[in-house]
């Protein structure tokens, strides 16, 4: 068993790590290798160099010659990058092809899934390891998604994925009407709309025509077939592969605390201290209006990620309890008694009468929100995935 890792081989607005991988595992099996576990793994959404959707590549190789797969694959690497020179273009890319007869340990993914992890550490983690390393002139960067890749077991929870290409690179044609059709007759598939549009077709000049995800790899390959047999478009190939996606592997724990205080900024963004800073985005929709009701006082649990400048972004959102309509009791005569200073009892203004130190209030609650499927990140797990897990 050999296991090959990609990473880094494109550019903020053009590229497709998912279509390079797919044609390199594409050749291996056309050499006569048996491709393996080929998984697509997302990695954490402040990478500084990050992409898209800052994912990588993986897959395992059953061989009886290494060498001859080494070879492929330095041919392979070579014939597609050797031709990229030095650039000072912040983000270029920085591929690199990892193969390794080893599978990396898993702390490596977890690592580089819930933080940064710097390149020279990354290098350092794995010497002593039996792999080689193909590189290019812009640097070795792609070493820490594509070692990530490898080491990602998912034993606990995993996703699929059919991807499916294109040939073109104008409007894709995947109408949402099919989209929503495919939705309903293949439940097991998941974030595949909005309300008013499609969200398994990227809108960036890629070369992927769509993407279905899934609890089951039958589920998304079943997806697949059913789109290319109505009006869409035709894709050139698909393959399905094993994910991290919607998982919430990015995420360490369910935080909790009480409000302190919120605030309404421009445009919806909602901060609320707890002292943590939490940020709640107009884009967040449910997540967003559950943050602007909050009180001070308020008990809440919140799943989240926290950013560069130390804030929480926060992805899922629960009212554990809060107290609303805070006032006090009435007098038989009607009149609403009031206080008459800390340690007193209330008394009527009106008739005089006197009453125990009280509050009336009611205790409202509100269960786990989150944001619409189009701005939720590749990595967080759907409310409807909750407690879903694989042996």
């Amino acid at each position: 068993m050999i296991w090959v890792g990609l990473d880094d081989t494109d550019e903020r607005e053009h590229g497709c790590t998912t279509w390079e991988f797919h044609s390199l595992l594409t050749l291996l099996e056309d050499e006569g290798f048996t491709v393996q576990d080929e998984r697509l793994v997302r990695l954490w959404p402040f990478a500084p160099g990050r992409t898209r959707g800052n994912a990588a590549l993986a897959a395992s190789i059953r061989t009886r010659d290494v060498r001859r797969v080494q070879a492929i694959l330095g041919e392979w690497f070579h014939e597609r990058y050797s031709a990229l020179q030095q650039s000072d273009v912040e983000h270029a890319a920085q591929p690199v092809l990892i193969a390794s007869l080893t599978q990396f340990s898993e702390d490596q993914y977890w690592d580089t899934v819930r933080g940064q992890v710097d390149l020279s550490v990354r290098r350092e983690q794995l010497q002593g390891t039996l792999h080689r390393v193909w590189a290019t002139q812009r640097g070795r960067r792609g070493i820490i998604g594509a070692s990530a890749a490898i080491s990602w077991r998912g034993q606990h929870d995993h996703t699929w994925e059919c991807t499916a290409w294109r040939e073109g690179t104008g409007l894709r044609h995947v109408p949402p009407n099919i989209v929503q059709d495919m939705a309903e007759r293949f439940p097991s598939t998941f974030m595949n709309r909005d309300p008013n549009r499609a969200l398994i077709a990227p809108r960036t000049p890629c070369p992927v025509l769509y993407g279905i995800r899934g609890e089951t790899r039958q589920s998304v390959l079943d997806a697949h077939a059913f789109l290319q047999s109505r009006d869409v478009e035709q894709s050139i190939a698909h393959r399905v592969w094993r994910t991290n996606q919607a998982t919430d592997d990015h995420l360490h724990i369910v935080m909790s605390g009480i409000v302190q205080s919120i605030q309404i900024r421009r445009g919806g963004h909602v901060r609320v201290l707890l002292p943590d800073r939490l940020m709640a985005f107009a884009e967040g929709g449910p997540v967003k209006e559950l943050a602007q009701s909050l009180e001070p006082g308020d008990e809440i649990q919140f799943h989240g990620l926290e950013a560069p400048d130390g804030s929480i972004h926060l992805e899922k959102l629960k009212l554990v309890q809060g107290i609303r309509d805070r006032q006090r009791p009435f007098c038989d005569c009607g009149r609403r008694f009031k206080s008459q200073g800390v340690g007193q009892k209330l008394k009527c203004p009106s008739c005089s009468t006197l009453h125990a130190d009280v509050w009336l209030s009611s205790s409202v609650s509100r269960d786990w929100v989150e944001p619409p499927p189009s701005h939720r990140r590749h990595l967080a797990k759907p409310l409807s995935r909750s407690g879903k897990s694989e042996d």
